[in-house]
């Protein structure tokens, strides 16, 4: 599904590592018979390779790394591969209220509010990391998985101008790490920021369209 945060984070990852796929993008308000065989549930993203099938983001993500070792996007370290994995599970939430304001729940401004606190504790962790991205000098596990939330965030601060992400004077670090992550030729692959803030005007406007910019 075009857009999906969680889809992207698979994404990303296949195409950081060099893993040759094919993507099939499902309208899941209209699911084909054979993706319901496959995943009963109905949720995307789905890895399916020979007889396997992985559904979740973090999921196939976490198998890509193990599958595919080379080139590694997790520390070798087990101290430091905790770590990261620890501060996924303090990260991760951070997806919630950009969702929440694209589906329309609750108040936009609460929403982003929320939003804004949560990434205080990026640019903590990359203060304390003292390095252009989570994993050092250049893009791994932790920023792949990271950087879809960022992808939205920037487009909805595209469309919804009394929105907006914090200066980079207030957070250098994180300012940083955004402009390095859109640099990134994985990021440049696969987003179009153009068509992601016309997928937010749809959101905003009540009707997501997954096809936006493709008309």
């Amino acid at each position: 599904m075009r857009f999906c945060p969680y889809a992207l984070r698979a994404l990303l990852v296949l195409k950081a590592k060099g893993v040759d796929h094919e993507v099939v993008n499902v309208n899941l308000r209209n699911r084909p018979e054979w993706y319901n065989e496959v995943l009963p549930a109905g949720t995307v993203p789905v890895l399916y390779q020979d007889d396997k099938v992985i559904s979740g983001s973090m999921p196939i993500a976490e198998y890509l790394e193990e599958a595919y070792p080379q080139p590694h996007l997790l520390p070798t370290d087990p101290y430091l591969k905790a770590l990261d994995r620890s501060f996924l599970d303090v990260a991760l939430p951070a997806i919630d209220p950009v969702v929440s304001v694209l589906k329309g729940k609750g108040s936009r401004e609460e929403n982003w509010a929320t939003f804004l606190g949560k990434i205080a504790l990026f640019e903590k962790e990359l203060l304390k990391r003292q390095t252009n991205f989570f994993f050092g000098q250049q893009p791994g596990f932790v920023d792949y998985v990271m950087w879809p939330t960022f992808i939205l965030a920037r487009g909805i601060t595209a469309v919804c101008e009394e929105l907006k992400m914090p200066a980079a004077e207030i957070f250098p670090r994180l300012s940083n790490w955004s402009q390095h992550m859109r640099e990134e030729p994985c990021v440049r692959a696969l987003v179009d920021d153009k068509h992601t803030a016309l997928f937010v005007q749809s959101c905003v406007a009540g009707s997501r369209d997954f096809n936006a910019g493709l008309h």
